[in-house]
C-alpha cells in the first residue's frame, strides 16, 4: 500500500477474496479499525466472513486518556498529542506488518469536544501515514457500535445496544442490520471515575459520583418487550471478569450492584492484582458500573448480554462494504426517533 493511504482499492469483493483464500489461492483481505477514544487508542485487525461479520485476528490497546486533557483544559495539550500520535503510528505500523490493506480510523468524544480536535486529528493522520482520522459524529458512532454489536443477531431482531465509553455513552435501538435511533449521553467512565481521588472512594466521593451520574442521564424510554439487550465498550465487556465469569456473560442489575459493592470495599490496586487485570481498566470500571446501573434502572432492563463486538467491529464491516466511505454508513437522517420506534413497536 502506498504511504499515506488509508484505503487500498481491490478488484475483488471481501467475499470473493475469502473464497479464494479457502481454496488456497489467496489469503482473505485484512482490515484494520482503530478507535481513538477518550481513554484508549484501540486497534482491531480482522478479516470478513461471507456474512459480513469480522473475524477478529489481533487487538492492541493502549491507555492514552485524551479525555483528561479535554476535561481539565478544553483541549488536548502537546504532551498528550505526542503520546497519541506515537501510539497510533505504532499501531498502524503493526497492522500493516500483519497484512492490513485498508484502515478505518475514527475518533470519538475526546476529539469531538476538544477545542483543537480537528488539528489533533490532522496531526495523528500525518504521523501514522493515513489520509485521515475521522472525527465521528455521535449518531455515526452509535450506528457503527450498534452494527458491530448486532452482527451475530438475525436480520430484523429488535435490539437495544448500550455502549459506555470514556467520555460519552450511546443508547441505540433498532432492528439488526438496519438503521438505529440513538440517545447520545455526555457521560463516560473516565469523567465519573476521576471524581474520586481516594481508593476506595470515601462515602462523600461515592455520593458525588452518584449525583453526577443522575444529573447527566435523563429519563429514557424503555425498549419494547422482547428486545434483545446488548452491552459493549470497555466497562461492560470487562464487568464479567470482575465477577469471575467468562466473556459474553449475561449481566443483571444485581450483578452490577455486586460490582459496585466490590469497588466500595476494595482498592482497585488490590482488585487488579487479584484478577490479573490492567489497573487502569479496573479503575475505569468503577465509574462505568455506576453509569450502567443507572441506565439499567431507567430503561427497566432485567438483563443484558456483554457483547465481545462493538464499535471497531462495525467499523471493519463498514470498511469492507463501503471502502473509504466507511464513516458515512447510511442515510442516518432516515433513522426514526426513539419515541417513534417505541410507538410503532419498532
Amino acid at each position: 500500500m502506498a504511504p499515506g493511504a488509508n484505503y487500498t482499492h481491490v478488484s475483488s469483493s471481501p467475499v470473493q477474496l475469502l473464497r479464494r483464500g479457502l481454496n488456497g489461492l489467496a489469503k482473505p483481505e485484512r482490515f484494520a479499525a482503530v478507535d481513538v477514544g477518550s481513554n484508549t487508542i484501540h486497534l482491531l485487525l480482522a478479516s470478513c466472513l461471507e456474512n459480513g461479520a469480522p473475524r477478529q485476528l489481533f487487538r492492541r490497546r493502549e491507555f492514552v486518556q485524551l479525555g483528561l486533557d479535554v476535561a481539565a483544559h478544553g483541549s488536548i495539550g502537546p504532551d498528550r498529542m505526542e503520546l497519541a500520535a506515537s501510539t497510533l503510528a505504532a499501531q498502524v505500523a503493526e497492522a500493516r506488518e500483519r497484512g492490513a490493506s485498508a484502515f478505518a480510523v475514527g475518533a470519538t468524544q475526546a476529539l469531538r469536544s476538544a477545542g483543537n480536535g480537528p488539528i489533533v486529528a490532522e496531526e495523528l493522520a500525518a504521523r501514522a501515514g493515513l489520509d485521515a482520522v475521522r472525527i465521528l459524529p455521535p449518531q455515526v458512532e452509535a450506528q457503527l457500535a450498534f452494527d458491530g454489536a448486532t452482527l451475530n443477531q438475525g436480520a430484523g431482531t429488535v435490539a437495544l445496544v448500550l455502549d459506555i465509553g470514556g467520555a460519552s455513552s450511546q443508547v441505540a435501538l433498532g432492528r439488526a442490520h438496519e438503521l438505529c435511533s440513538d440517545y447520545s449521553l455526555p457521560i463516560g467512565s473516565g469523567m465519573i471515575t476521576t471524581l474520586a481521588a481516594s481508593d476506595p472512594p470515601t462515602p462523600d466521593e461515592w455520593r458525588a459520583m452518584e449525583r453526577r451520574v443522575a444529573e447527566l442521564i435523563p429519563d429514557l424510554v424503555p425498549p419494547p418487550r422482547g428486545t434483545t439487550v446488548l452491552g459493549t465498550g470497555g466497562t461492560i465487556t470487562n464487568l464479567p471478569r470482575l465477577l469471575g465469569r467468562g466473556k459474553g456473560a449475561m449481566l443483571r442489575p444485581r450483578d452490577v450492584e455486586e460490582v459496585i459493592e466490590i469497588f466500595r470495599q476494595m482498592p482497585v490496586t488490590a482488585l487488579s492484582q487479584r484478577l490479573g487485570m490492567d489497573l487502569e481498566r479496573v479503575r475505569l470500571c468503577r465509574g462505568g458500573a455506576l453509569i450502567l446501573a443507572q441506565l439499567m434502572d431507567l430503561l427497566q432492563l432485567s438483563k443484558l448480554r456483554a457483547s465481545e463486538r462493538g464499535l471497531r467491529d462495525g467499523m471493519v464491516a463498514a470498511l469492507a462494504r463501503r471502502g473509504p466511505d466507511w464513516w458515512r454508513p447510511a442515510d442516518l437522517a432516515a433513522a426514526p426517533a426513539p419515541s417513534e420506534l417505541v410507538t410503532a413497536g419498532v
